[in-house]
């Protein structure tokens, strides 16, 4: 009976812990889909003026989805894993044309334990739709850290270097392409076919990018980068979709493709 006594006590409390748990859990992700619900709402407007549509969880997942999976450099490392709670998801995805081009901003989410309790990491991805082109990618150069210190001209030099998947997987070249000075300055490129990248990333294409991306918000324009890869050009930002910077980091994407003469567009059910 003694033995009992203690029991029962501790039982009652890991009971009413695990159900304290469960609660707070479910209370997040209804608060979390609501969210989502209201932001559709919010974004309709937008996607209708554009002639597009915003499309719900069940069809909402990225186009280069298996190239890159949702939130990939936040499920990684080992800790990373640790602090997982919730599998990344994709929540919502905007769909219209801008030009001749397809487009998809895909937004994505997942729940992670910070040092304050569980919070809702999120992440969106532009994406076009285009004829298949030999992978390649455009990263911009960073000079300074995030302090505003200057760094060294190798500073995140693994960052730029990053093979994509579709060369990873085939253990395909991947090599620096020189650019004219100041576009070398600015931006890195990295591709499987020198040739074919330097015909897309023509003078008339480089003297776009760097007037644009410039212009774009300082956090947007600092870290923008463009993989093309498998028919679909994309970049990621941290974040919701924010309907203030969607449409300027869009034409500046499809302003680039359109200077590109091997780029072409392509339906997105291609993809």
């Amino acid at each position: 009976m003694e033995f009992l006594s203690l029991v029962w006590p501790i039982a009652a409390v890991v009971a009413f812990s695990l159900s304290a748990v469960a609660v707070r859990r479910w209370w997040q992700l209804r608060r979390n889909r609501k969210a989502d619900a209201d932001q559709a709402v919010a974004l309709t407007p937008l996607a209708a003026a554009l002639g597009g549509e915003v499309v719900g969880a069940e069809r909402a997942a990225a186009w280069s989805a298996d190239l890159r999976g949702p939130l990939a450099s936040h499920v990684t490392g080992f800790v990373d894993k640790l602090l997982q709670r919730s599998k990344p998801r994709y929540d919502l995805a905007l769909d219209f044309r801008r030009g001749p081009w397809h487009v998809r901003v895909a937004q994505a989410s997942m729940r992670q334990q910070g040092s304050r309790g569980v919070i809702r990491l999120q992440e969106h991805r532009f994406e076009v739709a285009t004829a298949r082109i030999a992978p390649m990618r455009l990263t911009r150069r960073q000079h300074a850290d995030f302090l505003g210190r200057a760094v060294a001209p190798g500073y995140l030099s693994g960052w730029l270097a990053a093979q994509p998947l579709t060369v990873a997987r085939a253990n395909a070249e991947w090599l620096p392409l020189r650019l004219p000075p100041e576009a070398d300055h600015k931006f890195a490129v990295f591709a499987n076919d020198l040739a074919v990248a330097s015909r897309a990333f023509n003078p008339e294409a480089l003297e776009w990018l760097l007037d644009q991306a410039d212009a774009l918000p300082v956090v947007v324009g600092r870290f923008l980068s463009l993989t093309f890869e498998d028919g679909i050009v994309y970049t990621t930002m941290r974040g919701p979709i924010d309907e203030q910077t969607l449409l300027p980091v869009v034409d500046v994407i499809v302003g680039a493709l359109d200077r590109m003469p091997d780029v072409r567009s392509r339906h997105p059910a291609a993809v």
